[in-house]
């Protein structure tokens, strides 16, 4: 099985092209994420799960623990599922590796699944290829009969043509102009474009939809949202910060999803707040962070740092990596971690 770009990939499980193992990584987190998830509860029911679901994070990653996995039959269904979340493997010792690569051929895809999926691990290393050893294990699993995905963050002309494909199936269209207008409004996320031309086609039935239509329907894109609730976080403004919380919850984003979004967004902070104390240039972060095709988040980042102290985007930053461990090891409802981050942020004092 070859590497599957993100709109094969989808368009495969679509089909029921079930594997036993999935590899999806990029700069694309909540999408990846996002993915990852509903491909789980497309297998594996939630009153299934509690004998045959196992979620791992790469920080107690253990291979025995998986190949044991690996081993074991389902319980009352049909598969078992297991998420592992930012595994890198330049972090596996020897043994480690090996163990790993013998379970993912060991496994019988019929009963098993492994979905891997990165939100806050870089496996490039910084390039845009992944390291070697990652390599190594994602050419393994695609030689295993595998599926590897690398959800890049595209530019909106280049999903012009997945959007009229898609389209074309329920009768409808989009001019190209209109077609890169919905892919930016959705931050270029294939899945959350698919979704919004679900309820397009649904409400236009056939023929041409036109940006009226996308204006009415069509929610702000998820980055947005985001940023305005972390600029509304830093500069002590919470009841704009919760009220930019709620509006996310009104559209069903997962928190885990937010978390990665929100973190995303004091990311391009902290990068503009350093560059404008060491004297670079918004072109400077541009190319030196790879925001081709999102100048946008720069220029508005610029914008917004020059009131915000820097130590307060990393008191920030290492809340909500917290937040990110806690919300992948702890019973916790996500949505309460998520809001208790806000409010510390909310309530730094130098």
């Amino acid at each position: 099985m070859p590497y599957l770009t993100d709109s094969e990939l989808i368009k495969s499980i679509r089909k029921g092209d079930i594997r036993g193992v999935y590899f999806f990584w990029g700069r694309d987190v909540a999408t990846a994420e996002s993915v990852a998830k509903k491909l789980r509860d497309k297998l594996l029911p939630k009153e299934q799960r509690d004998l045959n679901y196992h979620f791992i994070t790469g920080s107690d990653f253990s291979a025995s623990e998986l190949s044991d996995i690996a081993e074991a039959l389902p319980v009352f269904a049909d598969r078992t599922v297991t998420l592992i979340n930012d595994l890198n493997a330049d972090n596996l010792k020897k043994d480690d590796q090996d163990t790993l690569l013998k379970a993912i051929s060991d496994l019988d895809p019929e009963t098993t699944t492994f979905i891997f999926y990165t939100t806050g691990v870089d496996l490039a290393a910084g390039k845009k290829a992944l390291t070697q050893k990652n390599k190594k294990l994602c050419d393994h699993i695609s030689k295993c009969g595998g599926i590897v995905t690398e959800f890049p963050k595209k530019k909106p002309n280049e999903l012009v043509n997945h959007i009229q494909s898609r389209l074309a199936q329920s009768g409808c269209f989009m001019s190209p102009k209109n077609a890169e207008y919905l892919a930016s409004l959705q931050n270029c996320s294939i899945l959350m474009i698919d979704n919004e031309l679900d309820k397009l086609s649904a409400y236009a039935g056939s023929g041409e939809i036109t940006k009226e239509m996308i204006d009415l329907l069509v929610s702000d894109q998820l980055e947005t949202d985001a940023y305005k609730l972390s600029r509304s976080v830093l500069i002590g403004k919470g009841g704009e910060a919760f009220q930019a919380l709620d509006k996310l919850y009104s559209r069903q984003a997962e928190p885990i999803v937010l978390l990665s979004v929100i973190s995303g967004s004091f990311i391009d902070l902290y990068r503009a707040k350093t560059a404008v104390i060491g004297g670079y240039s918004q072109d400077d972060v541009v190319s030196d962070f790879s925001y081709r095709g999102r100048e946008f988040a720069v220029r508005n980042a610029f914008r917004d740092c020059i009131n915000i102290p820097l130590e307060k985007l990393r008191y920030g930053l290492s809340v909500l990596s917290q937040c990110d461990i806690d919300m992948k090891s702890k019973r916790t409802d996500p949505k309460i971690l998520l809001e208790e981050a806000i409010s510390k942020i909310l309530s730094y004092r130098r």
